[in-house]
């Protein structure tokens, strides 16, 4: 998973859970989200687009969504 996303807390009726339909499981991994240790589920769509769901005990956070390449490595847009 990718260092520096942008990660926004979510509760259980948000409309940033129901975009995530379609996604599966690429990765499973732990982490640390402000401080607090993380289970951390990278997800991938059929478009190679991905996003990391990261759970603490204080809540659920998910990053911005980001696109990754063939070979599963986050792209960079860098010239």
């Amino acid at each position: 998973m990718i260092n520096k996303l942008n990660y926004g807390k979510v509760n259980g009726d948000s409309e940033e859970l129901h975009a995530l339909k379609g996604f599966k499981v690429l990765a499973v991994g732990n982490g640390i989200i402000k401080g607090e240790c993380a289970l951390s589920i990278m997800l991938m769509n059929e478009n190679n687009v991905a996003v990391d769901l990261s759970i603490t005990e204080d809540g659920a956070y998910l990053s911005d969504f980001y696109a990754l390449t063939e070979d599963m490595i986050p792209r960079t847009y860098d010239d």
